[in-house]
């Protein structure tokens, strides 16, 4: 486990034949770090997906550059319009000219009010629309829980790569490359901590109706899990049985409120 002091772009994970993780790392003082992931679909019509930190955006490009041609890049799907998951759109479209944005309805009218990428390059979802891209069907997952009205996840069936944009957070001690190198108790501390900040209302759901939510991306079977905010997760067993009880304990007042502030400033 690496400690983070200062954001930081690490090195790309692969995720079976096709994907790629583009991991970095957000600082939180006293609390250790968030990671921030923006994911990468190789093959004949490349997408990214998520656009990571502005504040590391020399980094982040390079890093994206070494593994695809940005004049090749055909897509970028975007989960939601949240700082640091459009962090490096513009840039990344300036750099790609053959790139569209795959949003909805509600995404493309919040980034036309912050003055976000380009209306004519924009390719808009319908609801329960499966995307076709590269010869595999990308199908429209809205996650057990989103900070963003916008939110899209998906579940690529060619692969078993289920993209929960940021269902699943974790603040954890430091970085690792995925959820098996951390002990128990950090992980669902870390869950908790996440979902204080960002659901909060999780600790008031009703268990048995999360339990189900739940239940139904187990029998979906996802071989990879991807987050914006975990790391790597392979299958959903693993991860499954520190959700529930980390939900249930998840409340905002177990962390001051200086440090709620700092992170969600952090975060846009």
């Amino acid at each position: 486990m690496t400690p983070i002091e200062n954001p930081t772009q690490q090195p790309a994970q692969e995720i079976g034949d096709a994907w790629l993780a583009l991991p970095s790392w957000l600082p939180v003082p006293g609390l250790g770090a968030i990671p921030v992931n923006a994911f990468l679909l190789k093959g004949p019509e490349p997408m990214l997906v998520d656009t990571g930190l502005g504040a590391l955006s020399d980094e982040f490009v390079a890093t994206l550059s070494a593994h695809v041609d940005l004049e090749d890049l055909r897509w970028i799907w975007l989960s939601h319009t949240d700082a640091d998951h459009i962090g490096n759109l513009d840039r990344v479209l300036a750099l790609a000219p053959n790139a569209r944005v795959v949003t909805n309805f509600l995404g493309a009218g919040k980034m036309g009010m912050m003055g976000a990428g380009s209306p004519e390059r924009m390719r808009l979802l319908e609801p329960g629309e499966v995307f076709e891209v590269g010869g595999r069907r990308l199908h429209q997952i809205r996650p057990p829980y989103y900070d963003a009205p916008e939110t899209m996840g998906f579940f690529d069936a060619k692969d078993g790569v289920f993209f929960a944009a940021d269902s699943f957070g974790a603040v954890l001690p430091g970085a690792v490359e995925e959820i098996g190198q951390l002990a128990d108790d950090a992980l669902r501390d870390g869950l908790v901590t996440w979902s204080s900040i960002d659901a909060p209302w999780l600790a008031q759901m009703d268990q048995q109706a999360l339990g189900s939510i739940l239940h139904g991306l187990e029998a979906m079977a996802p071989a990879h899990v991807l987050s914006g905010h975990l790391p790597l997760a392979d299958g959903f067993g693993p991860l499954l049985r520190h959700l529930a009880g980390a939900y249930g304990r998840g409340a905002t007042r177990d962390l001051r409120l200086e440090t709620v502030a700092q992170i969600e400033a952090a975060l846009g």
